[in-house]
């Protein structure tokens, strides 16, 4: 346990980073927005791009996806049981999102900091079914409990496509099963680009961390948070062993279970009439207990082998 929470160290350390360059206003304010953008837009898709096209995929790596997006789909029904507690409405949108969404940036860098390269491309793997089934479920909760929205369907699916995260891990998983082989010159450019990834993204999460906004409905909050980072965990390490994934496949699951709420909850929730405030203080409370949360998930997972 002290050596997985030891090989988590550098995660936080980042995100902490960033958060300092941003109270001390080394990185201007206005400067974030491109910074994240660039990351999002760029360097992100780059580097989950390069790490599913080296996988070596197998029949297992296949079932832990499905045993992933099964686990997303089941934690978007249990969260349900947040809503006696939210009261409806728009902070029960925002809370149900901060039960689903999780934050791939740190898992990616979590997983390969504590498990190697071959957990990093299991989680930049699952992301390409992940992404859009969990968009689907945190933007149609919004459109039925959030203020004033009704989207259509159109757009949903516009915004889906258009995901270069989604892009980047379709097109990963093409040219991987193709067999193709990339020029040299080309892999040495994306694998240059795609180091700045990681780095930068968790640096970005630090800077959007708002203590303040951790009180916002406290009761609300303690019981999204624990499901967030305990029930959700649970859920995956079940579905898990009920497929039959164990060792690193199972300990990759827990991961991704245990992951914190990512910044784009915060955006979505704000644009589709949900409690941002509240979204905010989600996000942060998950990010900093998540130091725990992950490495009890992995923890767990491995007394089952």
């Amino acid at each position: 346990m002290t050596q997985v929470a030891l090989a988590l160290a550098p995660v936080f350390i980042a995100i902490l980073v960033g958060w300092g360059a941003r109270i001390s206003k080394l990185v201007p304010e206005p400067a974030w927005g491109g910074v994240n953008r660039l990351a999002y837009m760029v360097l992100a898709p780059v580097f989950m791009f390069t790490e599913i096209l080296r996988a070596d995929l197998s029949f297992k790596d296949v079932s832990f996806v499905l045993a992933g997006v099964a686990a997303f789909a089941v934690v978007g029904l249990l969260a349900f049981a947040l809503k006696p507690i939210a009261g409806g409405g728009p902070s029960f949108a925002s809370a149900h999102q901060g039960a689903v969404r999780w934050n791939t940036f740190i898992i990616l860098a979590a997983s390969l900091s504590m498990l190697g390269p071959q957990a990093s491309a299991l989680v930049a793997l699952l992301m390409g079914p992940a992404i859009p089934v969990v968009n689907i479920i945190t933007v149609s909760v919004h459109s039925r409990w959030g203020e004033g929205q009704n989207p259509s369907l159109r757009g949903i699916l516009r915004s889906l496509a258009t995901n270069p995260l989604i892009i980047a891990c379709l097109a990963g998983l093409a040219v991987n099963l193709s067999g193709f082989d990339l020029p040299p010159a080309a892999m040495d450019t994306l694998t240059i680009i795609g180091r700045g990834a990681l780095g930068v993204t968790l640096m970005c999460v630090g800077a959007g961390l708002d203590l303040s906004a951790i009180s916002a409905r406290p009761g609300l909050m303690a019981a999204a948070v624990a499901f967030k980072l305990i029930i959700s965990p649970l859920v995956f390490i079940g579905l898990g062993l009920l497929i039959g994934l164990h060792g690193i496949h199972l300990a990759a699951l827990a991961m991704c279970g245990a992951a914190p709420s990512p910044p784009a909850a915060y955006i979505l929730t704000r644009e589709m009439g949900g409690n941002p405030r509240f979204m905010a203080g989600h996000i942060t409370a998950t990010t900093l207990l998540s130091a725990l949360a992950i490495p009890s998930a992995i923890w767990f997972a491995g007394l089952f082998g």
